[in-house]
């Protein structure tokens, strides 16, 4: 795994490149990287699970000094930012691929509610109740997601607009 972020990043190996590809960048067997990771979106769900998994401990580490709707903006701004659209691209293809087998991808999908975890810890820190922090949790995620789908798909300033009055919006929830 350190060697695929050493060689690639955080945001995984291209769309165009593959397995083969892959490996001859790592100078190693292209069946190597199939009997780890048994395919392309196999080897892009370990690499942007663990990149998920490094940014949520930073998330972590600085959340008791964001309340939840700076953490929401904080999220947003890290996720939005170009330097990490290609994992945001990959992400959302692999919860694409998800919809249609779970089972396949049960891994990359069984830490992804530790966003919404932690805007849960921050909204209870705010004051909310344990039922109000979890669906407040649960419509920033679904939002900023969508938000950020949104980016990806038809980039313009307005999706950064957009984003800063749904994130503003929270608070009244």
């Amino acid at each position: 795994m350190q060697a695929l972020f050493d060689e690639f990043g955080g945001n995984g190996p291209a769309s165009n490149l593959s397995m083969r590809q892959i490996a001859e960048r790592m100078d190693v067997h292209h069946t190597l990287l199939t009997y780890h990771f048994g395919s392309r979106p196999g080897l892009l769900a370990a690499v942007l699970s663990e990149a998920r998994r490094r940014d949520n401990l930073v998330f972590a580490t600085t959340k008791n000094d964001f309340g939840f709707t700076r953490l929401c903006r904080n999220l947003w701004n890290f996720y939005s930012d170009e330097a990490v659209e290609g994992r945001s691209r990959g992400f959302f293809h692999l919860a694409g691929l998800a919809v249609y087998d779970r089972e396949a991808f049960d891994e990359f999908i069984s830490d992804i509610d530790e966003l919404a975890n932690l805007l849960n810890s921050a909204a209870l820190r705010d004051g909310r109740s344990k039922t109000d922090a979890q669906q407040q949790s649960i419509i920033a995620i679904a939002g900023l997601r969508g938000l950020l789908l949104q980016k990806l798909l038809t980039p313009s300033a307005d999706i950064d607009v957009a984003a800063e009055r749904f994130i503003t919006s929270l608070d009244s929830l």
